[in-house]
């Protein structure tokens, strides 16, 4: 039976002891008119549009102007480094989503990053990855997909967005903890899968949410489960699709939009980010966008945020141990 850790529930004492009060005296101005919001990928993708909208919020709760720098390569590790590799004044930010950097890291030995060289100022977009098929194949949900596995040994295939990141890691653990003999087949990106689910090409695929919701709203693809709670989507219908936990596998994987900053800014200059961060998932413009995206922002406050990622960081690296290499 598989056995991966499973992500981090409460806050743990390591990240309780980086926590502070969002007090008047515990504000700090940044020594800077404008912030530089590093999102390590190209233009135009859902994370990009996703940074867009929070530095729009942003600006509004800091006073200051917030400019997004696009800074692509070797899947959002580039951008990455080089943010954290900054000044550490609270003036450049990095924006990425835990499954990437997790994906990263897991993959790609020998880059100069790790979790400890960040404070992490918090999450606020949370988009679970899923599973799904064409309703073609007739799977009424996810046990119907496990029963054709199992009579079909060999012959089920699950597609995913590249032969390494998040999808792949789900798709693996799935396989490993259910103790199935199906094919795993890696696309060039997700707009190839994307493709293929939809010409059916594949028994389902695992890609983030909510990729191809506007067709499962149209009874094109079904949703069979989830790696993380789908409680808040904006279409009502899949708040109660299972997700893999709920079933009794310890698998949960999700992008959570985050903010990160250089391991050595000051306290006070994190909790002002965090203030205002936090504040931004208020914003009812933001809001207004995360219905049209398909989720809302939602705040997850710093250590929370990293004991979750930490904790991330090992079931990723099980899985891949395990499962892929």
């Amino acid at each position: 039976m598989i056995k991966l850790m499973k992500p981090v529930a409460l806050i743990t004492a390591f990240a309780a002891g980086v926590a502070f009060a969002a007090t008047p005296g515990s504000a700090a101005d940044l020594d800077c008119d404008t912030i530089r919001m590093v999102v390590p990928w190209k233009a135009g993708g859902g994370t990009d549009r996703i940074g867009r909208g929070l530095a729009a919020a942003l600006e509004k709760q800091s006073g200051k102007s917030v400019i997004v720098d696009n800074i692509s390569g070797a899947s959002s590790a580039t951008g990455s480094i080089k943010a954290v590799q900054s000044k550490p004044d609270g003036c450049t930010l990095l924006m990425n989503g835990t499954s990437e950097i997790l994906a990263f890291m897991t993959f790609t030995k020998g880059l100069p990053f790790s979790l400890d060289d960040a404070r992490f100022v918090g999450g606020f977009f949370t988009t679970p990855t899923w599973m799904l098929a064409n309703r073609e194949r007739g799977y009424k949900d996810f046990q119907a997909f496990l029963d054709d596995a199992k009579a079909n040994p060999g012959k089920v295939t699950i597609g995913v967005g590249g032969a390494a990141g998040a999808h792949m890691v789900m798709a693996a653990a799935i396989k490993g903890a259910y103790d199935l003999d199906v094919r795993i087949v890696p696309y060039s990106g997700g707009a190839d899968l994307k493709k293929a689910l939809l010409a059916n090409q594949v028994n389902a695929g695992v890609i983030h949410s909510p990729v191809l919701l506007k067709e499962a709203k149209a009874g094109l693809i079904d949703v069979l489960t989830t790696g993380g709670s789908l409680k808040n989507i904006e279409h009502a219908p899949l708040r109660s699709i299972p997700t893999l936990e709920s079933m009794g596998k310890p698998i949960s994987v999700s992008a959570v939009r985050g903010i990160f900053v250089p391991k050595d800014t000051p306290d006070a200059v994190v909790q002002q980010l965090a203030t205002w961060t936090e504040a931004a998932t208020k914003d009812p413009e933001f809001i207004e966008f995360g219905k049209k995206f398909g989720f809302p922002p939602e705040w997850i406050p710093g250590p929370e945020f990293e004991a979750d990622m930490r904790a991330g960081e090992a079931f990723y690296q099980s899985t891949y141990d395990k499962f892929i290499k």
